[in-house]
């Protein structure tokens, strides 16, 4: 597994309308927060998902991981710490922590491949090119 040496942090306040009756972050939000840390990774090296899709590539979600470990609540700000991975040749696996005030609340992944005209491929868009330099 080849491991991207960069690594973003994704700031997001909880909102109330993301919670439960509970006052907890309710389970299916953090997919969307997931996304979110994805689409603030690319902007930081001037991309973005839409630049991709230019370039006639797709990134389909293969499958999608969450742990949770401590609850978070309306009004917290969350911190998404976003690290890329390659596996093999063709999948791609984001790896997200999400911490409020220092306190691990939850980890995760999710998994990627690129498609181009409807079909896997080991061809890069440069935007993650860039993310994994030849040895």
């Amino acid at each position: 597994m080849e491991v991207c040496e960069y690594k973003h942090t994704s700031h997001i306040e909880v909102r109330y309308a993301e919670t439960d009756q509970m006052g907890v972050v309710h389970h299916s939000v953090y997919a969307v927060w997931f996304e979110q840390a994805r689409t603030d990774f690319f902007k930081t090296v001037g991309s973005t998902y839409a630049d991709v899709e230019k370039q006639g590539f797709l990134c389909p979600v293969l499958e999608l991981n969450v742990r949770y470990r401590y609850p978070t609540h309306y009004g917290d700000v969350v911190d998404i710490e976003t690290t890329l991975m390659r596996r093999g040749r063709l999948h791609f696996k984001f790896h997200y922590r999400l911490f409020v005030k220092g306190t691990l609340c939850a980890e995760g992944y999710s998994l990627h491949c690129f498609l181009k005209d409807g079909k896997p491929t080991a061809e890069l868009p440069p935007q993650v090119d860039l993310f994994f330099p030849t040895k």
